[in-house]
């Protein structure tokens, strides 16, 4: 189903799966079907993160009528808290359980995608972060996050987004200056 240029894009992640863009019935049906529960998670532009289904009021409500347009600023983060830059960093995330190795694909001072095969961590687990060339940010880097997101491409689990947590001032002033070289205009 083809999606109005001012209707908003939906996305659900639901049984380790994210499925989507689709349009705002088609996600009412996948909740009518009963595809989606209150826990599982929700994103459109302008969303600042993914959301639990059940505390999305606008969902809870019957469909309007007209479309909702989604203002021109926000096109320009794509709906994220801060800008991201494209990077290419090797990173080791582990926690009391669990290593994965891979790469950052893209940063900002409020997250992260960190690219791995390693499917070894789960939504709401604390990782630490070390960055070991930092090449793109100058000297090796240290993080902490939460996962957000599980990614996966045709079934198969391709990496985390991550939420940053406990940034100190000097890993911050880095990121925002690497974010400032190399966001895409």
């Amino acid at each position: 189903m083809g999606a109005a240029l001012n209707e908003r894009i939906w996305f659900y992640y639901a049984n380790e799966q994210q499925v989507g863009p689709m349009t705002e019935n088609e996600l009412r049906s996948a909740i009518s079907s009963g595809t989606l529960k209150g826990t599982d998670f929700v994103y459109r532009e302008g969303f600042t993160d993914w959301r639990p289904l059940a505390e999305v009021n606008e969902l809870s409500q019957p469909a309007k009528s007209h479309l909702v347009s989604v203002p021109i600023s926000d096109h320009s983060n794509q709906g994220r808290r801060a800008p991201r830059a494209a990077i290419q960093e090797l990173v080791v995330a582990h926690n009391d359980q669990n290593v994965a190795t891979g790469h950052i694909r893209n940063i900002s001072i409020s997250g992260l995608y960190f690219e791995t095969g390693d499917a070894v961590f789960k939504i709401n687990d604390e990782v630490k972060l070390t960055l070991k060339e930092g090449k793109g940010l100058g000297k090796p880097m240290h993080l902490r996050a939460v996962v957000v997101r599980q990614a996966r491409e045709n079934g198969l689990h391709v990496g985390y987004g991550l939420e940053l947590r406990g940034l100190d001032e000097t890993s911050r002033a880095r990121i925002v200056d690497y974010v400032k070289r190399h966001q895409a205009n």
